[in-house]
């Protein structure tokens, strides 16, 4: 009988862990606008640094790796790392950041509202001030910008003064811009109830496949999303993740998340392969699970 609860219990352990809870919950994909490889710019709009932005353990952790454009008085390059995730025990974003010359700061709070996540400290000693506080503004901007603000407070929260101000900008692979025109394509169809308009970014031989269905041919596909939309309704997101290129294909990797009129959210896992039909990029095969 205990070999049996043993299986069991690992059995279940497997279970919780195959689950994915980062992928699976939708407050750990708010930060995801900050996602991409950027040039920053300050207020004067020169180049004050490069940026690295990916998620690591199983899309738990979104990690930031910085690298300022000027040198320091020793010649190196200021650089550092930050680890952002959502907490859900707290309900809310934290943010750690480590530099190479020994300086760290801990956002312990933090909350995506309005397009935009904003962090702030504990309060904390600053030469004789001990009601010093910081925080951090995430805007998400325009397709492919981002603003960060910089502010610090000695008073306890009550006024701001700005650190810094920058504007990340995005620098975008063509790859990765078809990709995500079509994405912008496909959700804008979706949203407005336009399918027909939405069918045609799929291949004539066109294929969805997902959860023991195989849908083949445009008409098939047709039906399929006109019966989707008349079920769910609502409004449509696509989050890219990961995007390989091969000679004439593309591999697109993603989570699809439609929220329902019900306000109910409906999430998989996708892959798009697309390929060039007539001078332009269309869906051969799609695949969720």
């Amino acid at each position: 009988m205990k070999q049996v609860l043993f299986i069991f219990y690992i059995g279940f352990i497997n279970m919780l862990f195959a689950q994915k809870p980062c992928e699976t919950n939708p407050k750990y994909a708010e930060f995801d606008f900050w996602i991409g490889d950027w040039t920053v710019y300050n207020q004067q709009n020169t180049i004050a640094g490069f940026s690295k932005i990916s998620k690591i353990l199983e899309n738990c952790v979104i990690l930031e790796e910085w690298t300022s454009a000027n040198t320091l008085k020793n010649g190196m390059h200021y650089s550092g790392k930050s680890y952002n995730t959502f907490d859900s025990s707290s309900g809310e974003w934290q943010q750690c950041w480590v530099d190479n010359v020994g300086g760290s700061t801990e956002f312990l709070h933090g909350k995506y509202e309005n397009k935009a996540l904003v962090f702030t400290t504990d309060s904390f000693k600053k030469d004789t001030i001990n009601d010093a506080k910081r925080r951090l503004t995430f805007f998400n901007l325009e397709k492919d910008k981002v603003r960060q603000l910089g502010e610090i407070s000695l008073d306890d929260g009550k006024s701001w003064t700005t650190e810094y101000d920058l504007e990340y900008r995005k620098n975008t692979s063509p790859t990765e811009t078809v990709v995500t025109e079509m994405f912008e394509k496909l959700m804008h169809s979706y949203n407005i109830g336009d399918v027909e308009n939405l069918t045609n970014y799929y291949s004539k031989k066109g294929i969805i496949k997902g959860y023991n269905t195989e849908i083949i041919g445009k008409e098939n596909i047709h039906k399929y999303w006109v019966d989707l939309k008349e079920k769910l309704g609502g409004t449509w997101n696509l989050n890219l993740k990961k995007i390989t290129a091969h000679e004439n294909l593309i591999w697109a990797q993603g989570i699809s998340i439609i929220t329902d009129l019900k306000r109910n959210t409906h999430q998989v896992n996708f892959t798009l392969i697309l390929i060039q039909e007539n001078n332009s990029w269309k869906i051969f095969q799609d695949t969720y699970w």
